[in-house]
C-alpha cells in the first residue's frame, strides 16, 4: 500500500452529510481519502515525507457543489458594473456616469443587479433613462430574463421599429412603436450578441470566479455554459490547473450542433471536466414575471408569464439529443412550464430512459403535488436554487397565500423521492452555498412546511449534486476510494441553530488534498 500524502486530524470529518458518521482523521494518497479513523491511528502513519493538517478541533464536510452557476456571468459581474445596490434610477444613472468617465467613447458599458422590487419609482428602467451617456450601455436585470439597452447599444445591434419579437422573448415598445430598450427573454440575445468580449477578458472572469468559489468551500461546479468561447476557454483553463473545482459543463442549446465534433466527448471525464448535458429555456423568471405559471399572476392578473420553447420545439430538441449522450437541463420555473418539460419528456422518453440519463429540471420552483409526484415517477433531478427563498421577499405578492404553498417545496420533493441538487443561479443570488443551507433550513418568509433539515440541506449540496452529474463514485462524501474534496468550518452546522447558520465560515478548502486556507 503507497504511504499517504497528506494526513489530516484532531478534528470532526463528517465523511457524509449526516451528523451520524464522524471520524478525527484520514489520509489521502495521490488525491483520494486512502483511510480513515482516530488521529492517534493515523498519525501513526505520519513520517519526514508526508503532510500533515491539524484541524485544531475544526470540523470538515465533504466538498460543497454549485449544482447551477453561470460562471462567466459571476466573474463578469465582479468586473463590470454591479447594480444590486442600487435603489432609484437615479443612482443607476450616477453609477452610469462614474463609469463612463473610465471609458473611451465606444466601448460597452455592461452591468446587471437591477431589481424593480428595490427601485423607489417601482419600475424597469427604460432606454431614455440611460441615455444620459453616448455610450452602448446594456444592463441586465438580477434574475437575467430582462435587460434594458441604451439608444446606442439598439443601434450597434441592428433593433429598431421594424424588428420583431423573437419567439420566446419580447422587445417592449413606446407609443410610437419604438423599442424603449427593455427586453425580455429571447429578445435580450438580439443585443448581446453584439456585445464585443475577448478571450483575455473570458479568461480573467472565469479565474476570478473559480477562485471565490473556491473560498466558499465549492469544490464542484455544474457551469451554465454562455457561448463556445467561454467552454473553450474553461476547458483550457482545467486543464492547465488553474481551476481547481471539478466542471460539469451544460451547453448553450446555440453549440447543439456542435457536440458531434467535439474534442471531448459527451459524458467522459478528462482531467475533471466533463460535457454533461444541454439547457433549454422553457421559460422566464418569477422576479421578471416571464415565469410560465397556470393562473395569472396576483400582482398582475393581465399576465401569466411565457413559454420561451414551445412543445413542439421541445419535442425536436429532445430527438436531437437522444442519441448524443446529452442530459437535458430543461430551466422550468413556473408550473406551466414545469408541466411542459414532464408532460414531454414522460410521452417521448418515460420513467427508464429519463432515469438512466439523469434529465434534470433547473429550478422547479413551483410544484403542485401532482407535478412532484410526475418528476418522481419519471426520475427527474431537479436542480434547485435554496438562496431564492430569501430572495424572493415578494414571492407571495406575486403568487398569492394559496400557491405560495407550493414553491420552493423542497420537503415534499425529498419525499416523493425526488433527487436534489442545490446551486445558487449566481450571479442572479448570492454565490455562498452557506447562505443557500441557512436558506434552505430556516425558510425566511415562507411557510415553514417545507423546511429542510441541516442533513438534508447539505446532501443537496454534496450526494445530490454528485447525483446530478454522474460523479457519486469520486464526489458527494468522503469515503474512502473517493477524492479528498473537503470545505474546514469554524464550527460544527449540525450543531447550529438554523437562523445562525449562515454565519458559518469556510477557514479552509482542500481539493483532491490540496489545502486552501483563508485566514
Amino acid at each position: 500500500m503507497a504511504s499517504p500524502d497528506l494526513l489530516v486530524y484532531n478534528g470532526r470529518i463528517y465523511l457524509r452529510p449526516d451528523s451520524d458518521t464522524r471520524v478525527e482523521a484520514l489520509s489521502v494518497t495521490d488525491g483520494r481519502v486512502s483511510g480513515i479513523g482516530s488521529s492517534r491511528e493515523m498519525l501513526k502513519l505520519r513520517s519526514a515525507s508526508i503532510d500533515s493538517l491539524d484541524l485544531h478541533g475544526r470540523i470538515a464536510i465533504p466538498g460543497l457543489a454549485d449544482s447551477h452557476i453561470h460562471l462567466l456571468g459571476y466573474g463578469t459581474l465582479m468586473r463590470t458594473l454591479n447594480l444590486s445596490s442600487a435603489h432609484s434610477i437615479l443612482e443607476i444613472q450616477r453609477m452610469l456616469a462614474k463609469a463612463v468617465s473610465k471609458k473611451p467613447k465606444d466601448q460597452w458599458i455592461l452591468g446587471r443587479g437591477w431589481d424593480q422590487e428595490k427601485l423607489r419609482e417601482h419600475r424597469y428602467p427604460e432606454r431614455s433613462d440611460i441615455d444620459i451617456v453616448a455610450n452602448p450601455v446594456f444592463l441586465r436585470r438580477i434574475c437575467g430574463h430582462v435587460a434594458v439597452a441604451n439608444s446606442a447599444a439598439l443601434t450597434a445591434a441592428g433593433v429598431n421599429e421594424s424588428t420583431p419579437d423573437p419567439f420566446g422573448g419580447e422587445i417592449d415598445r413606446d407609443s410610437t412603436d419604438k423599442p424603449n430598450g427593455i427586453l425580455k427573454e429571447r429578445a435580450i440575445e438580439l443585443v448581446s450578441r453584439s456585445i464585443p468580449r475577448d478571450e483575455t477578458e473570458t479568461r480573467q472572469a472565469l479565474l476570478v470566479a473559480s477562485e471565490k468559489l473556491l473560498a466558499q468551500g465549492v469544490t464542484a461546479l455544474h457551469c451554465m455554459i454562455e457561448d463556445s468561447q467561454e467552454f473553450e476557454v474553461l476547458r483550457e483553463l482545467k486543464k492547465e490547473g488553474k481551476v481547481e473545482q471539478t466542471i460539469y459543463a451544460i451547453l448553450p442549446l446555440n453549440m447543439i450542433d456542435r457536440v458531434g465534433s467535439l474534442e471531448d466527448r459527451p459524458g467522459s471525464w478528462v482531467n475533471g471536466f466533463r460535457v454533461g448535458g444541454i439547457k433549454i429555456f422553457l421559460d422566464g423568471s418569477l422576479g421578471a414575471r416571464t415565469a410560465a405559471l397556470g393562473e395569472p399572476y396576483d400582482d398582475d392578473l393581465s399576465s401569466s408569464g411565457m413559454l420561451t420553447t414551445s412543445r413542439e420545439q421541445l419535442l425536436g430538441l429532445i430527438e436531437k439529443t437522444r442519441e448524443s449522450s446529452l442530459q437535458l437541463c430543461l430551466h422550468a420555473i413556473g408550473d406551466k412550464a414545469v408541466e411542459l418539460g414532464v408532460r414531454t419528456l414522460s410521452e417521448t422518453l418515460g420513467p427508464n430512459d429519463c432515469q438512466k440519463s439523469r434529465h434534470r429540471i433547473e429550478h422547479a420552483s413551483l410544484m403542485s403535488p401532482d407535478l412532484t409526484r410526475s418528476m418522481a415517477h419519471l426520475g427527474l433531478v431537479a436542480s434547485v436554487q435554496p438562496r431564492f427563498i430569501y430572495s424572493d421577499s415578494w414571492a407571495e405578492k406575486r403568487l398569492g397565500a394559496e400557491r405560495i404553498r407550493y414553491l420552493y417545496a423542497f420537503k415534499s420533493m425529498l419525499g416523493a423521492g425526488i433527487h436534489l441538487a442545490a446551486g445558487s443561479d449566481s450571479p442572479s443570488d448570492d454565490s455562498s452555498p452557506i447562505e443557500g443551507l441557512w436558506s434552505a433550513v430556516s425558510r425566511p418568509g415562507l411557510p415553514p412546511a417545507e423546511r429542510l433539515t441541516t442533513s438534508e440541506a447539505l446532501s443537496c449540496y454534496t450526494t445530490g449534486a454528485a447525483y446530478a452529474s454522474f460523479s457519486e463514485r469520486d464526489e458527494g462524501t468522503l469515503e474512502v476510494g473517493k477524492w479528498a474534496n473537503m470545505a474546514v468550518l469554524d464550527r460544527d452546522p449540525f450543531e447550529c441553530a438554523p437562523e445562525t447558520l449562515r454565519n458559518l465560515r469556510v477557514v479552509q478548502t482542500i481539493v483532491r488534498g490540496k489545502v486552501f486556507r483563508w485566514n
